[in-house]
């Protein structure tokens, strides 16, 4: 009888469930907004909810319960802790969830699930495995997973890999969701390069010849940087300067064979994000092979269920 997990990726702007079997086949997938809720146990119901629904959906009982969430996050207790990208203070996940399905559930960040997911189901079976592999998302925030010699590294209590708030700059001083200055997360991030954009719009011309209601997203800069606008092009080689300062940092710390790039900003604008970066990159030790994802986002889901699976296994 196939076995299945119920897999959940929690980030700042969404929270999605899906019942996977051990092959990483998705059977059943579903997502739902969260970035206005303030109150974790209101999430926390919602997850049990996506779950619930889906198992009656489908007739699918899971065995066990992956979760994959923003961080940083407290191992001992199974919760998420004051995500600087999320508006809630703590939310408990694995012990309620847990008990309520009577099913064991386990949790990892997000960029944790996304290196296990990678490594198992995003590499081409024709290549060897690499025996260090980062992965590294750029999406609301900035974060990474680092999986070495056939395991996850965790840290101690479950957040190694935090490379958003790596410092990479004290000309801009720009300041990141969790107070401090200077992090990578607070340039290049989807929720901060819009930010980043009007402190340095502003230091080339002036805060009195800058047009106050020209606030652009994050898409709308890159994307006239593609089309070569000459203000968001000049943008985009100092956003890769930075870029290039914090690859140059991982690939220092951890030495890496492989580096996966994944969420939207990476996804949607790869020439950007990923070539200007490159050019970019400090190469004291050797340039590992950099590529995008090809999970379509699925990563972290892929990897909590594979983690869940080797719990119970």
């Amino acid at each position: 009888m196939d076995k299945y997990t119920a897999a959940v990726d929690l980030g700042a702007t969404n929270v999605r469930t899906a019942l996977i079997d051990e092959s990483g086949e998705i059977k059943y997938y579903t997502s739902n907004e969260v970035k206005n809720i303030t109150d974790g146990s209101e999430i926390q119901m919602m997850i049990q909810n996506m779950i619930k629904d889906s198992s009656e959906k489908t007739g699918i009982k899971p065995s066990a319960i992956g979760i994959s969430t923003a961080g940083p996050v407290d191992l001992k207790t199974g919760s998420v802790v004051s995500s600087p990208n999320m508006s809630c203070g703590r939310i408990f996940l694995t012990e309620p969830l847990s008990d309520f399905f009577k099913i064991p559930a386990m949790m990892a960040t997000d960029c944790k699930a996304g290196a296990v997911g990678e490594y198992y189901f995003g590499l081409p079976s024709s290549k060897p495995k690499p025996s260090v592999l980062v992965y590294i998302t750029f999406s609301s925030g900035i974060g990474s997973g680092i999986f070495a010699d056939g395991k996850i590294l965790f840290g101690s209590d479950g957040n190694a890999g935090e490379v958003g708030h790596i410092f990479v700059d004290s000309t801009y001083a720009m300041t990141c969701g969790c107070g401090k200055k200077g992090h990578w997360e607070a340039y290049s991030s989807g929720n901060n390069i819009p930010k980043f954009f009007s402190k340095w719009r502003e230091e080339i011309f002036g805060k009195t010849n800058c047009n106050p209601q020209a606030k652009l997203t994050a898409g709308q800069i890159l994307h006239a940087a593609e089309l070569k606008s000459p203000l968001c092009s000049a943008f985009a080689e100092t956003l890769a300067e930075i870029n290039g300062r914090g690859l140059s940092s991982v690939i220092a710390a951890y030495n890496p064979g492989l580096i996966v790039l994944d969420g939207p900003v990476a996804l949607n604008y790869p020439s950007l994000i990923a070539g200007k970066m490159i050019e970019h990159t400090d190469t004291y030790l050797t340039m590992p092979e950099i590529r995008l994802s090809s999970l379509n986002g699925k990563a972290p889901l892929l990897g909590a269920s594979k983690l869940a699976f080797e719990e119970i296994n």
